[in-house]
């Protein structure tokens, strides 16, 4: 008689027919030469608009990303949004995660860090780091190569063809879930998803100093000293608890190398930023303190041609406080150099450009108009002030408002003309 396989055998022999199957259907949705994978015949997920897009599918071609990535999710043009989750870390496949949607999901700093050294940023990761496509830079921090840049700028327009997903999760204000016992098991899972999600940038003592730091542009924040620039409170003053839970959910966008979690389960967020508030004597305190909240209202309420008088009012406003000689005329955001002005955090870290409010993945605090209002009435930082004193009606307030939200691009596709292709 035939012996059976051993149980460990099975697993094997399953782990390896599944990566197969992924495989195969990989190429089967992305051979060359194909379209990208679509929500529909004839729909098109991804519209590669740029040269540096295009070189980009190339290189990711040629680098055999193909053979861990699939490409599966299309353009979604209707419906109720979907995010993607990220793989369970220890499930049998080699496989990495479909790229589908990646466009717009995390920033180019994200991207190029991960790409020279995926373990740095996600340690679960089973991906080879990319260094070739990298020079070494004169602070010793790597550098982007073309291909680099190049790579990035069609990974960030992948699944971008139908609606930006990223931009309309970030124009919803999230839901605050109510916070749990701050009890011994809440610190403990604190830790863990600390160590796992967060170390690698923030350092383990909450200092900025993680392994990851010396990879990004952006240096990540030092949660010791306990000073962040979206909240809902006064300067100088702490953030609430909800404020940081809101940060842990929405993450930076594209403006930060900071990834949102809005996948884990509420309790486990309250659980970082119980763990978060640790690192500071500023905010160490008994438990955690939050009114619950259902999710903002349709991203479509407030947005372009919503009220245009309003939106007019608020243009005569953002003309009559100067708000262009920081943010450009069309909102687009200017370098430090071309506001002639010396931007910096209150670590003296400088600010090299100021936001861009066209883009509503490049809001870190958030798109809604919950997030626009708090950053004009309260300030971001120490480069943008407060304006609640020279805004003290409530309509001119939402006028404001209303013409900030008119900035953004109509069609979702034409972000990816404006997306970087280099560093």
């Amino acid at each position: 008689m035939r012996r059976r396989p051993s149980p460990p055998a099975v697993r094997r022999i399953a782990a390896l027919a599944l990566t197969t199957a992924v495989f195969l259907a990989g190429c089967r949705a992305r051979g060359p030469g194909s379209p990208a994978s679509s929500s529909g015949p004839g729909e098109p997920a991804t519209i590669l608009a740029t040269p540096a897009e295009k070189s980009g599918e190339a290189v990711y071609r040629r680098e055999n990303c193909g053979r861990c990535h699939t490409l599966f999710a299309g353009a979604l043009t209707t419906g109720e949004l979907a995010l993607p989750r990220p793989p369970e870390p220890d499930g049998p496949s080699r496989v990495g995660p479909d790229l589908g949607f990646e466009g717009h999901r995390r920033s180019d700093d994200w991207h190029y860090a991960h790409l020279y050294d995926p373990q740095a940023l996600s340690r679960d990761s089973r991906m080879p780091g990319s260094r070739h496509l990298f020079a070494p830079g004169a602070d010793g921090r790597p550098v982007p190569g073309p291909e680099a840049a190049d790579l990035v700028a069609y990974m960030q327009a992948l699944g971008r063809a139908g609606r930006d997903i990223w931009a309309r999760f970030r124009e919803r204000e999230p839901a605050i879930a109510a916070p749990p016992p701050a009890d011994g098991a809440l610190r403990a899972r604190g830790d863990d998803l600390y160590a796992r999600h967060c170390a690698s940038c923030h350092g383990a003592e909450g200092d900025g100093r993680g392994i990851a730091a010396g990879l990004l542009r952006f240096p990540p924040r030092s949660f010791a000293a306990g000073r962040y620039r979206f909240r809902s409170t006064p300067a100088g003053d702490p953030p609430t608890d909800t404020d940081l839970y809101r940060s842990v959910t929405l993450g930076g966008g594209i403006g930060s190398a900071m990834p949102a979690f809005y996948w884990l389960d509420p309790r486990d967020r309250w659980a970082l930023v119980l763990r978060v508030k640790e690192f500071s004597p500023a905010l160490r305190r008994g438990g955690l303190d939050a009114v619950a909240r259902p999710a903002g209202g349709s991203p479509a309420e407030g947005g372009p041609g919503a009220d245009a008088e309003l939106a007019g009012a608020g243009r005569a406003l953002w003309r009559d406080l100067g708000c262009a000689r920081c943010h450009g005329e069309r909102g687009a955001g200017l370098s430090r150099e071309e506001a002639g002005a010396a931007w910096a955090d209150p670590e003296g870290v400088p600010v090299p450009r100021s936001g861009d409010l066209t883009h509503a993945c490049a809001l870190r605090g958030g798109a809604s108009a919950e997030a626009l209002s708090r950053a004009v009435l309260l300030g971001i930082g120490s480069a943008m002030p407060a304006y609640a004193d020279a805004l003290p009606e409530a309509r001119s307030r939402r006028a404001l408002v209303a013409f900030l939200r008119s900035l953004r691009d109509a069609e979702p596709a034409a972000t990816s003309r404006r997306t970087r292709s280099r560093p």
